[in-house]
Formats: structure tokens, sequence, C-alpha cells
């Protein structure tokens, strides 16, 4: 029967459908490598959960035909690499959070109910507090056990090095402290006013570093032939690692990504050995002279 002008039709009822991801398009690996590295990441997935050791990343190693920074001494910066699927979510994550002293002209704010913020770190503690938690190599490895993540606020990056050298932070350039920025200088900050300065609090991009450090991974330019860069965890799938591993090869690799990417020169030609390593057990993926 027609429905009658101006009659209201009752519409069916419309769940909300699962956002589907977008297939993921290579661009370094071939197909020989990429099913290559598809069997070394369900290799590694599956030990890893055999062993029950689920937190236990999974690790590119890289060993490059020439080293990936020119510069004579080491360096402590890590660089972020977009990957397209997630790490970490923020939520499941444990976070400590190193601040300038007095520590609750940071915490405070960052941590009011209504803050975005509010539940995004674990712990917040100040420089000196740090400082006592890792002042000897065995409260450090302490430290670093009981977080899967620490960062540091960026204006105390540069007393790290001295202060970490003898530790396990110093051990791999994935152990060490990640740098937050509080605020970029035109956005709408909270401003703490202190003695001699003033300390400005921008919460929605103190919370977008977080979100995107836990989603991505980091990686530092070496002074020697080797990379090591997570690529994943064995809750995740073989194809969701691959993918991970062709986004950081690409990074790495490819000119349109200098001066922060780009650091691998001829391509995937540039690139001696690829391994994937966890819990100390390595998997070939390429190796010299074995391209073919």
């Amino acid at each position: 029967m027609a429905r009658k002008k101006g009659m209201l039709v009752k519409a069916d009822k419309v769940t909300n459908p699962k956002k589907e991801k977008i297939p993921y398009i290579y661009k370094t690996l071939d197909e020989s490598l990429q099913q290559k590295t598809l069997l070394a990441s369900e290799a590694q997935i599956y030990k890893l959960n055999q062993e029950g050791l689920v937190k236990e990343p999974i690790i590119l190693q890289l060993s490059t035909e020439v080293p990936t920074t020119n510069l004579s001494t080491k360096e402590f910066t890590r660089r972020m690499i977009n990957i397209p699927n997630r790490l970490r979510l923020v939520k499941n994550t444990s976070i400590l959070l190193v601040t300038k002293d007095p520590v609750d002209n940071y915490r405070i704010p960052i941590t009011l109910p209504t803050a975005i913020t509010t539940d995004t770190f674990t712990d917040i503690i100040g420089f000196k507090k740090f400082k006592s938690l890792v002042g000897t190599s065995k409260k450090a490895l302490k430290t670093f056990h009981e977080y899967d993540i620490i960062i540091v606020d960026n204006r105390l990056h540069k007393f790290l090095p001295k202060l970490l050298a003898p530790t396990i932070f110093c051990k791999s350039s994935q152990n060490f402290p990640l740098m937050l920025q509080f605020a970029l200088p035109t956005s709408d900050v909270i401003v703490i006013k202190r003695r001699k300065e003033k300390d400005e609090l921008d919460l929605d991009y103190i919370q977008s570093q977080i979100k995107a450090w836990c989603k991505n991974t980091t990686f530092v330019p070496s002074t020697g032939s080797s990379l090591s860069i997570i690529v994943g965890y064995p809750n995740m799938s073989g194809s969701d690692i691959t993918e991970n591993i062709d986004a950081v090869l690409t990074y790495l690799t490819d000119k349109k990504f200098k001066p922060i990417g780009g650091i691998i020169p001829d391509g995937i030609n540039g690139i001696a050995d690829i391994h994937l390593r966890a819990n100390d057990k390595s998997v070939p993926v390429l190796k010299k002279g074995s391209r073919d």
C-alpha cells in the first residue's frame, strides 16, 4: 500500500557497524619478503603465547650497510614512526610521568577529575624522586620493569644520559625514557606561575602525545650497523605486525621522510640483514646475499 503524503515511517533500527580497516598498501616489502615476514611474525607470536610472555615485545632487528648517523656520540632522543596497527592503548598501559619540581604544580591540574588526562598516568613524580629511584643499577632495573612507558618533561631530558648511563635504560635505545612537551607556544594553556618563570600546560596536547607514543613505535639512529625497533606484541596478528614492519622499513629508507627518517640510503638494498627477535630468540627474514 502506498504511503500517505506526510506520513512518518518508522526507520529500521540501525546498529553502528564496526569501522572497516582500510587495506594496507605495501611500499617496501615485495611479495616474497611479505611472506617471509608473515611466517616469522606468526612464529614469534606462537612462541611467546606458548611461554605465557604476553607482554614481551616483538622487535625488528636490522643490520645496515652503513651507520645510520654520522655523529660520533650516541643519540638518546627517540624518534617516532607512525605505523598502521597500534602497539598499545593508553588505558592498558602503565605510564610514569617525571616532571620538574615541585611535582604538585603539574600533578594537580593533570589529574583533576574533569581533565582529559585524569586517568592517563599511573604515577606522576618529580625529578628529585626519579633520581632516587634510578640511583643504583638495581633500583633502576626495578623502576624500569614497574612501568610499560616512562615519559620525562622534555626540559629534563638533557640530564638523563649522565644520570642513567650505568643502568638498564642505556643498554638499548628502546629502554630510554620518552620526552613530553607540556604545551605549544601558541596553544590555549593553563599557566603555572613560579618565582622566576611560568610553566604552561595544554592538557589536550599532552594527551595527544601520550596517545601517539602508545600507538606508534620509535627508533634512535645508530653509530654502528644495528637498529632495533618494536613492531608488535603477541596479542596482535601476524599480518598486522608485517604491515607495521613494512611501514617502518619505508620510513627508514624513503628519502621523503628526511631529515628524521630516510636515514638508510639505497632503499632495501641498504639493509644487509633483517631478523625478528623476541625474548632473545631471532627468526631470520632476510640475510645478506639471499634476496633472490
